[in-house]
């Protein structure tokens, strides 16, 4: 996850009293308001529960009122501290930081626990159903309720995610899988109409498509979602291997056309945006559309060309925004030989970039360790000082900003070379 205090303002109470707002961006959207006490007292809990020594320094409390330059230095400080808090994931998955964020979002929108509110969740193939939920129901149950009332098996409920989607001219594409830390409902509100929530697969290891078949809901979300993919042209079947896929459709195989799709070496990878790329020149400046998928991101050039970058090659990544919008690989070329590799893009692909090789690690970690899919289990338990009676023009605002994010964050790679041999290479 990816934080950034871009903002901060000084808010009137009723009783008059002043207090500075830090807004808080989370993965390059708004998600809340709030004071440095709230911060603060956060701060205290996370350093007697973990272990805080990878923390940046919390800013510390102070007897007079800032000057204008100790405010921005508070607000830097701040921002940095979160972004570190968000690369431990002790932390940053703790029900301590996840209640967290929610109460924050809840509270930056005035919301009770009993608004009750219908949300549209929309299908790949662009029918929706209504669930009706509380204001201030996080992702995973969201993602509880919407699942069974399409009626996919509770067993296989992990396997699905929603998606924070955006009509362009002719299609939908995708902004950034929906974070367990957040409330979807609010999300959406905060956004402009352009923007709707989608499910789909969760998973990038084909092989659980095999446990999905199992069952004629999930079955047709697989079937649905590849024909969405072949018409986004994502995936581009040869002309003999769409003949079949027709045929298959026409017969209603749904089954069996999963089958075939998915020999598709582009089936199970998700576009991530269009960019400029120095490999594998490293003084070239080649135009790509980038795709992540099972273990590798894929760069798929200007005539044709793919070329594949496994993750496990992948050492780090940083993110550099701030109006230079680039995501830097450092990417094991051959034995004992690191290149950067740098993606210039959107600042918003940058973030869903970044986010997809977060997943597909975290997938990879589970596999390794025997684990399967689950849903993520929230226990929201934390009180926090309340944010009341603050200035809402900082919620008006929002809509009109363009999304921002800090200049630079770091993402260490723990599966680096693992699996990895000189054949590889």
């Amino acid at each position: 996850m990816f934080f950034s205090i871009p903002t901060c303002s000084e808010v009137s109470d009723e009783d008059g009293s002043v207090y500075t707002a830090y807004e808080i961006h989370l993965n390059g959207a708004v998600h809340s308001a709030v004071r440095y006490s709230q911060l603060h007292k956060l701060n205290e809990q996370i350093q007697r529960r973990f272990d805080a020594s990878g923390l940046a320094e919390f800013p510390p409390k102070k007897l007079f009122a800032l000057s204008a330059h100790e405010k921005e230095e508070r607000k830097t400080m701040l921002e940095v501290y979160l972004q570190t808090v968000g690369q431990q994931p002790e932390i940053a998955k703790s029900n301590l930081f996840v209640d967290f964020l929610i109460q924050s979002q809840k509270e930056f929108n005035k919301l009770n626990d009993s608004d009750s509110v219908k949300l549209s969740i929309y299908q790949a193939d662009g029918k929706k159903i209504s669930v009706d939920i509380s204001g201030s129901d996080y992702t995973p149950e969201v993602l509880r309720y919407a699942a069974a009332t399409l009626g996919i098996d509770k067993k296989h409920h992990p396997f699905f995610a929603l998606y924070l989607m955006k009509q362009e001219t002719k299609k939908k594409s995708i902004v950034r899988r929906l974070q367990d830390m957040e409330c979807p409902y609010l999300t959406l509100k905060s956004l402009d109409e352009s923007h709707s929530i989608e499910i789909r697969r969760s998973y990038w290891d084909k092989k659980h498509d095999d446990v999905l078949m199992q069952h004629n809901v999930s079955l047709h979300m697989l079937y649905i979602e590849s024909i969405r993919n072949m018409e986004d042209r994502w995936i581009k079947p040869s002309s003999e291997t769409l003949k079949t896929l027709k045929q298959l459709k026409t017969a209603g195989l749904k089954e069996q056309f999963i089958k075939v799709v998915r020999s598709e070496s582009m089936y199970g990878y998700m576009m991530l945006g269009t960019g400029i790329v120095d490999y594998p020149d490293e003084n070239g400046q080649e135009d790509v559309v980038v795709y992540g998928g099972a273990e590798k991101l894929k760069l798929v050039y200007r005539d044709g060309k793919i070329v594949s970058l496994p993750v496990r090659r992948i050492k780090c990544w940083t993110l550099f925004t701030d109006k230079k919008d680039v995501l830097s690989l450092h990417f094991l070329v051959m034995k004992d030989v690191l290149q950067w590799i740098n993606i210039k893009t959107s600042s918003t692909n940058v973030i869903l970039i970044s986010m997809t090789l977060q997943s597909i690690l975290d997938e990879l970690v589970l596999l390794s360790k025997g684990q399967d899919l689950e849903l993520t289990k929230v226990e929201i338990s934390e009180s926090y000082l309340p944010l009341s009676n603050k200035d809402r023009k900082l919620k008006e605002e929002r809509k009109k900003r363009v999304p921002s994010f800090s200049s630079l964050q770091n993402q260490e790679n723990e599966l680096f070379m693992q699996g990895v041999g000189d054949d590889d290479l």
